[in-house]
C-alpha cells in the first residue's frame, strides 16, 4: 500500500514543479548574453536579437532597418540553435550558417542564448569619417562676444541696480541689454566674488553671464554635423576662428535603419519612437562634446554657443519635432525656419544659458546641411561664375547657380553610393576598399587602415566600375562580360560565370580578410547605375531649368565623404557628374560643418542662411517629366573613355 502512495506523492511532487501562472509570467523573458562586451540582457521571449540590441549601445550593421533584406546584421550564435530563417538561408553563405552566423533581425529569441557581435580580434575599428573642410577667408563677427567691464564703486552709483550699473559702463549701445532670470539670480554673488571686475558674456542684446576677468579670453563654440550615418563635432575658437578639435562617431540611430526613411517608419510604428531616436542623438552629441572639452581642457560651463546642421529629418529629431510628414507626399516638415534654442532644453550639457543655432532648411529633403554647403562653396556670393555643387549620399542633394539665381533638388540616389545594397558593400571603415586602379598588370586597390579587404565602400565602387568600363569588362549598358578590349589576362581571369551571369572577383579568398571572396556582381553594377542615373538626371534637370549647358559650368564642388574621396575622373567616367574640365572640380570636404562654422563665426552668414532658405528655388523632381526622361537616358554609362 505504501508503494502506490509513494507513486502518488511523486506525481503530486511533479505537478508542484510545473510553473504556476506567476512563474510562467517570469519566463516570458529570457537572457541574452552578448560577447565580447559580456553584457547580459533580459529580453521578452519572441523578440529578435536586433530588437534586443537596439536598446543597448551595441551597434549592429544593417541598411534595411530590420526588414531582412540586406543580410548585414550578422551575429554569431554560440549556443545551440536550430536552422536559420528563410531570409538567412538566402543571404548567408553555407559556411557562415555552419559556423552559427545568423541574421539578428530574423532570429527570434525563444531560449537563453549567448551571441558574439563583431570581430573579437579587433580591439578598435577605424571609421573613416570626414571631419575637415575647405573654408574661405572672411571677417570674424561671432554669434557670441565677451566684454570686459569694471564697475565703479557703489558710492558713485548710489541707488542704482547692479544690472543698471553694468549697462551704464558698457555704453549707450547696450541701454536695452536684457538678462535671463537665472543670470540675475547669481549676479550679486558673482560681482562680489570678482570684486566688480569681470567679463560680460553677450549674445545679441542679452547678457548670459558675468564671469571672472581672466575668462574673458575663453571664447569657444561648438559645431555639430548631424549626418544620418555619422556625427561630427568641432570645438572652434571665437577669437581667431581656428578649429581646436574635431571628433566623430557613428550615429547610434543607425540601429533603426541606415537611412532616414527607415527611421521615419520606426517613428510612425512606435509610440515612443521619436523620443528614443532623440535620446540616442542627444547622448551621442553629449559624448562628442565631452571629448572635445577634454581635448580643449574646458568644462561644459565654458561654452555658451553652438551651431547644428543636418538634413531636415535629423534636425527635427534633434529638436524633438515629429518628422513623419516628411515621409509622404506632400513631404511637409513641421518647420523650415532657422531656430535659436536653449541648449539645456534640447538636452545638451553646456552652460545653463548656452544657445544652439539650428540651421534653416528649404524643404523636407533640402536641409540645413545643404544650406551650409552652399555657404561653404561661396556660390551665393558669386555674381557671374556658374557653380554646381553636390552632397552625394542616400539622397543626392544638388545645387546650381550663383547670387543671381540658385536652384536645388534632391535626387533619391539610394544607398549604393555609401556602400549599402552592394553584395560586399560597407561603410568607409577599416577594411573597406576605397580606391581602385589598374596601373599594374593586375587590379590594385587601396584599403582603409592598410589591412586585407573586407568589402568595398562608395568611392571604391565608383573607382572599380570606372576601371572596368575603361577595360571593357563592363560595357556602356552596364553588362559584365568576360572579354574586354583593354583588359589583360589577369583582369579577364577575374571574371567568373555564376548561374548564367558574370561576377568580377575583386579579391579572392587568399586576398581577403576573412578568406571569403569579394565579388562585384551584375546586381551591384545595376545598383550603381540607378544611383548615378538619379544624380545625373537631377543635374541635367537643373541645367535645363537654368538654361545652360555643361560648357557654362565654371566650378564643380563635391561635398561629403564620397565627394572627398572619389576620384573626379572616375565620377565623370561612370556618368555621376558631367564631363567637365577636371581642373574645375574641387572637394568641399565636410561642407555641412564648414558652413555651420562660418555661421558660428559670422552673423553675416546666419543672416545669409535664412535668406537662402527663402530665396533658393527648389525643383521637385517627382513632378518633372524631363527628369524621368533624363533618368532613363542616364542609366547607361558614357561610351567615351576619358584616359
Amino acid at each position: 500500500m505504501k508503494k502506490p502512495r509513494n507513486k502518488k506523492r511523486k506525481k503530486k511532487k511533479r505537478r508542484s514543479l510545473s510553473l504556476p501562472p506567476q512563474r510562467k509570467q517570469k519566463r516570458r523573458h529570457i537572457w541574452l548574453k552578448v560577447l565580447p562586451e559580456d553584457l547580459w540582457l533580459k529580453v521578452r521571449r519572441g523578440k529578435t536579437i536586433l530588437e534586443a540590441l537596439q536598446k543597448t549601445d551595441i551597434l549592429v550593421e544593417g541598411d534595411c532597418g530590420g526588414l531582412g533584406k540586406c543580410g548585414k546584421c550578422k551575429v554569431k550564435v554560440l549556443s545551440s540553435l536550430g536552422p536559420p530563417s528563410m531570409e538567412g538561408k538566402e543571404l548567408l553563405a553555407k559556411e557562415e550558417i555552419r559556423q552559427g552566423v545568423r541574421l539578428a533581425c530574423r532570429t527570434k529569441l525563444k531560449k537563453d542564448l549567448t551571441i558574439q557581435v563583431g570581430d573579437p580580434e579587433e580591439e578598435v575599428t577605424y571609421y573613416q569619417i570626414l571631419k575637415v573642410g575647405r573654408r574661405p577667408i572672411f571677417q570674424l563677427d561671432p554669434l557670441l562676444d565677451k566684454k570686459l567691464v569694471t564697475l565703479n564703486s557703489e558710492g558713485e552709483n548710489s541707488g542704482l541696480a547692479d544690472f543698471e550699473r553694468i549697462k551704464l559702463v558698457m555704453g549707450p549701445e547696450y541701454h536695452d541689454l536684457t538678462a535671463p532670470l537665472d543670470c540675475l539670480r547669481t549676479l550679486p554673488e558673482m560681482l562680489a566674488r570678482t570684486e566688480f571686475r569681470g567679463a560680460v558674456v553677450v549674445h545679441d542684446k542679452t547678457m548670459l553671464a558675468w564671469q571672472p576677468w581672466e575668462e574673458g579670453g575663453c571664447r569657444y563654440g561648438l559645431v555639430f554635423d548631424l549626418g544620418t550615418s555619422t556625427l561630427v563635432g568641432k570645438l572652434v575658437s571665437l577669437l581667431d576662428g581656428k578649429e581646436i578639435a574635431a571628433i566623430s562617431r557613428l550615429n547610434s540611430q543607425s540601429k533603426f535603419g541606415a537611412n532616414v526613411i527607415s527611421r521615419l517608419q520606426y517613428i510612425k510604428e512606435n509610440r515612443q519612437g521619436l523620443r528614443s531616436l532623440n535620446e540616442l542623438l542627444i547622448r551621442d552629441l553629449n559624448l562628442i562634446s565631452k571629448r572635445l572639452f577634454e581635448v580643449g581642457e574646458l568644462s561644459p560651463e565654458d561654452v555658451f554657443i553652438g551651431v547644428a546642421a543636418g538634413n531636415t529629418t535629423m534636425q527635427h529629431l534633434l529638436l524633438s519635432l515629429n518628422p513623419t510628414g516628411i515621409a509622404q507626399a506632400p513631404f511637409n516638415p513641421v518647420s523650415t525656419d532657422g531656430m535659436i534654442a536653449k541648449a539645456a532644453e534640447i538636452g545638451l550639457q553646456l552652460h545653463p544659458e548656452a544657445l544652439l543655432y539650428v540651421m534653416p532648411t528649404r524643404s523636407g529633403y533640402i536641409g540645413g546641411d545643404l544650406i551650409s554647403a552652399v555657404i561653404a562653396s561661396g556660390a551665393a556670393e558669386q555674381d557671374d561664375l556658374m557653380v554646381l555643387g553636390m552632397d552625394l549620399g542616400t539622397n543626392g542633394e544638388i545645387f546650381l547657380g550663383n547670387r543671381k539665381r540658385l536652384l536645388t533638388c534632391s535626387a533619391a540616389a539610394g544607398p549604393a553610393l555609401e556602400g549599402a545594397k552592394i553584395s560586399h558593400g560597407m561603410i568607409a571603415k577599416a577594411g573597406a576598399i576605397e580606391g581602385v586602379s589598374s596601373e599594374t598588370e593586375d587590379l590594385s586597390y587601396r584599403v582603409i587602415s592598410n589591412i586585407k579587404p573586407k568589402g568595398i565602400c562608395g568611392s571604391g565602387l565608383v573607382d572599380l566600375v570606372a576601371v572596368l568600363l575603361h577595360c571593357g569588362i563592363v560595357d556602356y549598358e552596364g553588362l559584365l562580360q568576360p572579354i574586354g578590349e583593354n583588359a589583360n589576362g589577369n583582369l579577364r581571369s577575374r571574371v567568373v560565370e555564376k548561374s548564367g551571369v558574370y561576377d568580377f572577383v575583386v579579391a579572392g579568398p587568399d586576398e581577403s580578410f576573412d578568406g571569403n571572396p569579394i565579388d562585384l556582381t551584375q546586381k551591384d553594377v545595376r545598383e550603381l547605375q540607378l544611383a548615378k542615373g538619379a544624380v545625373a538626371a537631377g543635374i541635367r534637370t537643373l541645367m535645363n531649368e537654368m538654361g545652360i549647358g555643361v560648357e557654362d559650368i565654371d566650378r564643380v564642388y563635391l561635398a561629403g565623404a564620397l565627394g572627398n574621396y572619389v576620384h573626379p575622373m572616375s565620377a565623370m567616367r561612370v556618368g555621376l557628374i558631367p564631363e567637365v574640365r577636371p581642373g574645375i572640380i574641387q572637394s568641399l570636404g565636410n561642407a555641412a560643418s564648414t558652413g555651420a562654422s562660418m555661421v558660428l563665426l559670422s552673423k553675416k552668414y546666419w543672416q545669409m542662411a535664412n535668406e537662402l532658405a527663402h530665396s533658393i528655388e527648389h525643383i521637385e523632381l517627382s513632378t518633372r517629366l524631363d527628369f524621368n526622361e533624363y533618368f532613363v537616358e542616364s542609366l547607361n554609362f558614357p561610351e567615351k573613355n576619358l584616359w
